[in-house]
């Protein structure tokens, strides 16, 4: 999430989960969406009309329909460092970077022993003895740690073509925690605070939650299994023909549609 003024979603979402656990409002569901690069001057543009895009005309309908009835929060501010990882994890803990332990995708902990097995980007096999001070050691939670990151499902066995999830996480592929027997770190256990999807579940909420890594499962928060609906596919994966997926605008999937693109599904708006 680079720059994107997350703190409106922040208090949405964080008012909603409060007032959910006091069972003193009509509020039902919650909503949140979470746009990467999305600066207020986008928004602006696609819902009021620019020059060079749609003839001029609004091209963010939906969008358009939050901001009127929404408030906008000009001296909001997006975490520190900016990015996916740091933004969307602030988004849901409300906390900062320092205290949620979240930095980036890819950082350094220092209470850690690094996997038992490279991960698919390269970051190396490293020992762990239990019980015994750690060495410190590179993070890694994007498609790295996927059983097979060139999948949509991200390796998961037995799983449909586009939906692996937290199955498709290969936990060699995880950083070890030496205090906890070198147990593998999965992704919401690396998170030092509890998250909004945690207050909702546990006072009887249903939660939901869509994104681009099978590692961002990150927003269970610690412990797991707040998430009872988590779909993932693997946005870095190879571009694939999808039989039976159909767009909800009614493009069918069974074709790439940019075949010019067929690295990763990011190479290509078309695609994505």
């Amino acid at each position: 999430m680079k720059k994107t003024h997350w703190l409106l979603a922040l208090l949405i979402v964080s008012t909603a989960a409060t007032a959910f656990a006091q069972q003193n409002t009509p509020i039902k569901r919650v909503l949140l969406i979470s746009v990467d690069g999305l600066h207020a001057a986008d928004l602006l543009n696609c819902s009021e009309g620019i020059a060079g895009a749609n003839n001029g005309a609004p091209y963010c309908p939906n969008l358009t329909d939050l901001v009127n009835s929404g408030v906008n929060y000009a001296a909001a501010s997006t975490s520190k460092p900016s990015d996916s990882f740091p933004g969307l994890m602030a988004i849901m803990t409300g906390a900062t970077p320092r205290t949620m332990g979240i930095y980036y995708d890819v950082a350094y902990d220092r209470t850690l022993d690094g996997p038992a097995k490279t991960t698919g980007n390269g970051n190396a096999a490293a020992p762990c003895t239990p019980n015994q001070p750690p060495t410190g050691y590179t993070t890694e939670y994007e498609e790295g740690i996927d059983l097979d990151q060139t999948k949509l499902n991200g390796g998961a066995p037995g799983a449909g073509l586009t939906d692996g999830g937290i199955a498709s996480i290969d936990p060699t592929r995880l950083d070890r925690d030496p205090k906890a027997g070198c147990a593998p770190v999965y992704p919401w256990n690396f998170v030092r605070t509890n998250t909004i999807f945690g207050v909702i579940h546990n006072t009887g909420g249903y939660t939901a939650w869509s994104d681009k890594h099978p590692a961002y499962s990150a927003v269970a928060g610690p412990g797991g299994g707040s998430i009872d609906d988590f779909y993932a596919p693997e946005i870095n994966s190879t571009v694939v023909p999808l039989p039976g997926v159909t767009t909800p605008s009614g493009i069918a999937c069974s074709a790439i549609p940019d075949p010019s693109q067929t690295g990763s599904w990011t190479d290509s708006f078309q695609n994505i």
